[in-house]
């Protein structure tokens, strides 16, 4: 993780860098910290599913993490590329991860992220998702949803 990254208010860690809040995220899932996991979006931030479905908000992405979570999760990061608009507000990340877990009737889970994240400076310099698709940077590359 990066060293940019100092205790906030309530003493979890804050991103100082956009790229901050996918190793932070990935680190809470892993760990199994719920609220970590939440604590990195805005109130209104959306999460998409590998289906295309967007979640929106705080009780629809921990629920999301919570089945993550379920899975006892372990994430290889092979890269993160971050891109800050001019005025250093808003930033993408594009990250290209593993990962590897265990489904709760014990069989494995695998599975490859390119994700693409939309982002927002907080008013305090920290970071925070405003949109999270771990499958964004391949959705051309997937399946159309079946009709259902």
């Amino acid at each position: 993780m990066s060293e940019n990254k100092a205790s906030g208010a309530t003493g979890q860690m804050t991103a100082r860098q956009p790229e901050d809040c996918d190793r932070m995220l990935l680190a809470a899932l892993q760990a199994g910290d719920l609220d970590a996991s939440v604590a990195l979006y805005e109130p209104g931030a959306a999460l998409f599913a590998k289906s295309g479905e967007a979640v929106i908000g705080h009780e629809a992405i921990r629920a999301s993490n919570a089945a993550l979570i379920a899975l006892n999760p372990s994430f290889h990061i092979e890269r993160i590329v971050t891109t800050v608009s001019g005025d250093g507000s808003i930033a993408t990340t594009r990250m290209k991860a593993r990962l590897e877990g265990t489904r709760p009737d014990g069989r494995p889970v695998k599975s490859a992220l390119h994700t693409l994240e939309v982002l927002r400076k907080q008013p305090d310099g920290s970071w925070r998702y405003v949109i999270d698709d771990p499958f964004g940077s391949m959705r051309d590359q997937m399946e159309p949803p079946a009709p259902g």
